[in-house]
């Protein structure tokens, strides 16, 4: 019997086989495409995109319109409810895709021809050079501080880190317009919350900074986690009294691998950084009944087991092509405790440098290892970026529709 699509994602998450595969596009905000490619992609299935909302501005992605999903034979009728902001305004993306911004997103042409994100006090926050594609961090706000006592001149920084000015949708309309979407329709709907601790930090200190920190500094390291942790705490029991109340689950992120191993070695992890995640993920799961899932890109092997250990059910964005990634391996030894959302199709190698055919064929055995007993949702691997063609896009999707019947 046919099942609805949050039937579907749900009995997949719990690891039964509900009817065929989940397919996601755009039901996470790291399963979603850049402006152009999305641009493009409604060009091929006759649909108009606007308006075209820009949902992540670091990394250009945009929200993805039902209509799409449809066509492309999603099936999960997934929804990421993202922190939005009060007003938008008519703007462009990095190629030129009229695209709607929040209205507190103002960046300024620079000398130099880039696009920087400038604070009141003259400082370049963020900054897509020319040519760009992406926004990335200019400064560091925390590099210079040199002791645990000074952390506290950056208590708002630190408190608001994952909200930023120009999302500035009070969270209980936020709330509002979730409980609008469970009442009329059939959606599955995931809080993308974030709470970033070890690559807030990161960002804060600068990435080599905190490593740095880490080794040298482990007391200073700790104590701007656990003030990290704290406030993400503080800010998710109001999250979990609005909008938590109506999501399927709870999206935190927090990269923790390369392409060839985890930022540190696992001993360091579990003895430094895992106790804050262990203390974040208790507080969400003690507030609210939503499933967890973390997204970390790269190898992550070593510590999965620590992830489960931590409350983690369901890990995004499955990079099999980093070290120790490989997905039979994965399947065997985590299966039973982790639902896999992702590990669909490379987006690395195959989806921008394949032909539509090599494409089909890994989906067809990505499929093939991650579907059997449930736990996977389909979706690539990370966001679909510039330069991907769109025959490979829907290669891909119409492969995962016709290849995932159980």
């Amino acid at each position: 019997m046919e099942m609805s699509p949050r039937q579907r994602v749900i009995k997949a998450i719990r690891h039964e086989e509900p009817d065929c595969v989940p397919i996601d596009m755009g039901g996470l905000d790291v399963t979603t495409l850049m402006a152009g490619p999305y641009r493009r992609l409604c060009e091929h299935l006759a649909i108009d995109p606007q308006p075209i909302y820009m949902a992540d501005i670091m990394e250009q992605c945009v929200i993805i319109d039902n209509g799409v999903g449809e066509k492309m034979g999603c099936n999960t009728n997934a929804k990421v409810i993202y922190f939005l902001p009060r007003s938008w305004y008519e703007g462009e993306a990095y190629d030129g895709t009229p695209v709607l911004l929040p209205d507190g997103f103002r960046p300024k042409t620079l000398p130099d021809g880039s696009l920087g994100v400038v604070d009141s006090e003259g400082n370049v926050d963020l900054i897509m050079p020319r040519g760009g594609y992406f926004f990335d961090a200019a400064r560091h706000p925390l590099k210079d501080v040199d002791g645990v006592s000074d952390l506290d001149g950056f208590s708002d920084l630190i408190e608001n880190f994952d909200r930023p000015s120009w999302a500035d949708l009070p969270w209980d309309e936020l709330a509002d317009y979730a409980k609008g979407l469970r009442e009329s329709e059939d959606r599955f709907l995931v809080g993308t919350f974030q709470g970033h601790i070890f690559q807030a930090a990161q960002f804060l200190r600068g990435w080599g900074e905190f490593m740095l920190d880490l080794a040298m500094k482990p007391a200073f390291a700790e104590a701007l986690m656990d003030r990290l942790a704290e406030a993400h705490m503080r800010a998710f029991e109001k999250y979990a009294a609005t909008v938590g109340r109506y999501v399927d689950v709870i999206e935190v992120a927090d990269d923790l691998g390369t392409q060839d191993a985890t930022w540190m070695s696992p001993e360091m992890y579990r003895k430094l950084v895992k106790p804050y995640h262990a203390k974040l993920y208790r507080h969400i799961k003690d507030h609210c009944d939503a499933f967890l899932l973390m997204h970390s890109d790269g190898s992550l092997y070593p510590i999965i087991p620590d992830l489960i250990e931590i409350g983690v059910d369901i890990l995004n964005p499955i990079q099999y092509t980093a070290k120790e990634m490989e997905l039979g391996r994965l399947k065997k030894e985590f299966g039973d405790d982790l639902c896999f959302w992702g590990g669909g199709i490379d987006t690395q190698r195959i989806l921008p440098f394949g032909t539509p055919e090599q494409v089909s064929e890994e989906v067809k055995r990505n499929i093939d290892i991650l579907a059997p007993g449930g736990g996977f949702i389909f979706g690539p691997v990370h966001n679909i970026t510039e330069g991907v063609p769109v025959e490979n896009i829907v290669s891909a999707y119409q492969t995962a529709a016709e290849h995932g019947r159980y």
